[in-house]
């Protein structure tokens, strides 16, 4: 097992050191920072603070919903059994 791993980390550390430089200093491109990074964060920080709130909100009220419903189904049939 620790032979495989040796030989996978050899494999992996040659196809890494052909890789051409210019390809390392073209990505700082995609990750350089800019004004628009904070709304970015704030935006992508906002939709995982209210998604799950929003969702808890929707299925109380459907569930709740539903309750009413079998209260009165249940109502319904017990004045037929009469």
């Amino acid at each position: 097992m620790l032979k495989t791993l040796w030989h996978l980390g050899m494999v992996l550390g040659l196809s890494l050191s052909m890789v051409k430089m210019s390809y390392a200093v073209d990505s700082y491109r995609f990750l350089h920072v800019h004004i628009d990074t904070l709304w970015y964060i704030f935006l992508f920080l906002l939709a995982i603070l209210f998604v799950p709130y929003i969702l808890m909100a929707v299925l109380s009220w459907h569930y709740a919903e539903k309750k009413d419903d079998l209260k009165e189904q249940q109502e319904i049939s017990a004045e037929t059994d009469k």
